[in-house]
């Protein structure tokens, strides 16, 4: 009996009984679907958001108080008591560090109104203090006006640079320039106009924010805060240099004992996009295990089926060896018959997977992504099930006698 044959026999049988052999396969279904679905979903978000991870300016990084994306109470715990970030360090990183080209200093208060005579924005406006280098440190560009100076800081003006969402909130109809806005009950003149920055795939905006000196901010929000401080590398190739150059200035001011770990935190691009990475690869092993629970219930219940069909095809089987036919051709006719089962569930599975996967990017706007490991690893996975579930009753058909089997009613 050839291949071909032998599939043609297996598809007769499965449209023979149509529900029995999808109920058969709907553990198949859902752990394929289940694999397709979760793989598909993090490689189009994950290609998605690369570019919206990229929140610094090139060849940039930051250095933090804490390391906030990957740590448990214990650690938080631990790392509590750090000493605060000074601006006293961004000037000793400046002056100390040859691989460096700027070095910024910035903070932060978020949830906070800016008004303009009758009107108000919501209370999510981010207001930042600032020393001149915040614009190309964070990848902003300047729409109208200008950003802040080195005189700005120094004098403590009440200066501020508008966010788009401020912008169209506050002066939908009139230029913005030179207007008096409340920050805080302070009143500050409006000298500049971010640029558009839009949503990021997360849905957050990076357009409400204001920015002020931040000699100013300090005057509002008080001292005693510690600032993040941007560095930006003279080059590419200096980058890993730069860093290491900021390390080591830094462990030196804050008198940290060798052989013990930095009391700050590096954080960059790459840092975020790793955090993502690895929170993405735990939520894909999770998809992946709740697939193989599936798969293995899906192949339990083939093995079931097919031990049903010996049953069920007894006589068949010992009219088949009483006109010639071999042992091996019995085996490989059941075991076809299971992989095709298989089979077709895990085609249907990826169906639906993908099917799945298409709404979701539509709904949720990112594009859709299809490894081609999946698909490879789909098909092998699924042959390898049905060869497993039906070769124990494939074994048990093929070795049935001939004259009991037609006995058999």
């Amino acid at each position: 009996m050839d291949y071909i044959e032998l599939i043609r026999t297996a598809f007769t049988q499965i449209r023979a009984h149509r529900m029995r052999s999808f109920l058969t396969t709907l553990g198949i279904v859902i752990g394929i679907g289940t694999v397709i679905l979760i793989v598909s979903v993090l490689e189009g978000f994950r290609s998605s958001i690369e570019h919206d991870l990229n929140v610094l300016g090139a060849n940039t990084f930051q250095v933090q108080r804490y390391d906030f994306s990957n740590q448990g109470f214990e650690e938080a715990g631990r790392r509590q008591y750090r000493k605060r970030l000074t601006r006293d360090l961004a000037d000793a990183i400046r002056e100390n560090c040859a691989s460096v080209k700027l070095v910024g200093a910035e903070n932060w208060k978020h949830g906070q109104v800016i008004a303009y005579k009758g009107e108000k924005t919501n209370p999510n406006i981010s207001v930042g203090g600032a020393t001149p280098e915040f614009a190309l440190t964070n990848g902003y560009f300047i729409a109208e006006g200008r950003f802040l100076t080195s005189q700005d800081v120094h004098l403590h003006r009440k200066v501020v640079i508008l966010g788009m969402d401020v912008v169209d909130k506050l002066f939908p109809l009139q230029e913005p320039l030179g207007r008096e806005v409340r920050i805080a009950g302070q009143k500050f003149r409006v000298v500049g106009v971010f640029d558009r920055q839009g949503s990021s795939t997360f849905g957050q905006s990076r357009d409400d924010l204001v920015v002020i000196p931040i000699t100013t901010w300090e005057e509002l929000f008080g001292k005693n805060h510690s600032v993040n401080i941007t560095v930006m590398a003279k080059s590419p190739e200096l980058y890993e240099t730069a860093q290491a150059e900021v390390i080591g200035i830094l462990r030196k001011k804050r008198k940290v004992p060798p052989g013990e770990e930095n009391d700050f935190f590096i954080f960059s691009n790459e840092t975020l996009v790793e955090s993502f990475n690895n929170i993405a690869q735990k939520i894909q092993l999770a998809g992946i295990g709740i697939g193989i629970i599936s798969l293995i219930v899906g192949g339990i219940g083939v093995m079931n089926i097919m031990l049903v069909s010996v049953t069920e095809r007894t006589r068949e089987i010992g009219i088949r060896k009483a006109v010639g036919a071999r042992e091996q051709d019995i085996l490989k006719q059941f075991l076809m018959e299971a992989i095709t089962l298989c089979l077709v569930g895990g085609i249907l599975g990826f169906l639906v997977g993908i099917g799945l996967a298409a709404i979701i990017s539509v709904l949720a706007k990112f594009p859709m992504a299809v490894p081609l490991w999946s698909i490879v690893a789909s098909l092998v996975v699924t042959t390898l099930i049905g060869l497993a579930s039906g070769l124990y009753p494939a074994r048990k058909a093929a070795r049935l006698q001939p004259i009991e089997t037609l006995r058999y009613e």
